[in-house]
């Protein structure tokens, strides 16, 4: 697809049909394009059937939403979100208006525009178009230009590693801009964390850069919130989770100490012990209530 004049802007549409393996993620691309607008550019009004993200790239741009108008000039970005309505128009006063926009669909694409602050009721960012948002978009549309056709699963998997770099770079523009997270969320931030890595021999230095904190702050803070230092809620995690394997799998003592990170069974077994009040062998042969 090329650059083409469409009376009211020159402008590239791209388009991409989602195959079966990207229809099972929770997201997938759909379109995209850029366009250089002219004056008395208008668009809409539209309803839109998937979701799409506009990036005004240069100039000032008014976009009307349920009887709202929003003033959006260049470096600021919008989405129309599923089912709704839009208009947005050049300003007159504008000497030049450029966009680029990516329309994507799926069960997780609202999620992930939430987690950048982009919501059906606040449904634009200001300032928030940086170099490598830009080079990531750029990126994804020269894989749609080279789209082999079919049902590709190597070009699915690297459109789809391409789209969610995407929202990685829009996810990272929106944590320098907003402030630092309450005390709840750096918590179930780091529960999440060491719930994922506790057998990955997690350090509580590791945890604290994770929040931005200080280790020893970030220490008596989490026991104050939790009820237990780091290092003890790391050894729950890992001991609960022998303790479901001891009961749900076949797997030996030595097997479950090396999954759970311990450099070996005795060291396992020791602290088990301490856990559970008995050895790893006699938990799994203790009587279990039906």
């Amino acid at each position: 697809m090329y650059w083409k004049d469409y009376g009211h802007e020159h402008a590239e549409f791209l388009y991409h049909t989602p195959g079966s393996w990207e229809q099972e993620q929770s997201v997938w691309v759909v379109r995209g394009g850029q366009s250089v607008t002219k004056p008395g550019y208008q668009a809409g009004p539209k309803r839109m059937d998937c979701y799409s993200l506009h990036l005004v790239t240069e100039g000032r741009l008014i976009l009307r939403e349920a009887e709202r108008e929003i003033e959006l000039l260049g470096g600021d970005l919008f989405c129309k979100f599923k089912g709704r309505s839009y208009t947005y128009h050049r300003d007159p006063i504008c000497k030049r208006l450029t966009l680029s926009w990516l329309a994507f669909d799926g069960p997780g694409a609202e999620s992930l525009l939430g987690s950048a602050g982009i919501t059906p009721s606040v449904p634009y960012l200001r300032g928030r178009i940086g170099a490598a948002l830009q080079a990531a978009l750029t990126e994804l549309f020269q894989l749609i230009r080279n789209t082999p056709g079919g049902d590709s699963l190597p070009y699915a998997l690297e459109m789809q590693s391409l789209l969610l770099k995407f929202f990685a770079r829009l996810n990272q523009t929106s944590l320098e801009k907003h402030p630092a997270p309450s005390t709840m969320e750096w918590v179930r931030q780091s529960i999440r964390y060491i719930e994922l890595h506790a057998a990955e021999g997690l350090s509580v230095e590791q945890l604290a850069a994770l929040t931005g904190m200080n280790r020893n702050y970030f220490s008596t803070a989490f026991a104050e919130q939790v009820g237990l230092s780091p290092l003890q809620y790391i050894s729950k995690v890992r001991m609960d989770k022998a303790a479901e394997l001891l009961d749900s799998t076949a797997a030996s003592v030595t097997e479950i100490a090396y999954s759970l990170g311990y450099g070996n069974p005795f060291a396992f077994s020791r602290a088990f012990a301490k856990y559970a009040g008995m050895p790893p062998s006699a938990y799994r042969k203790r009587p279990l209530n039906k």
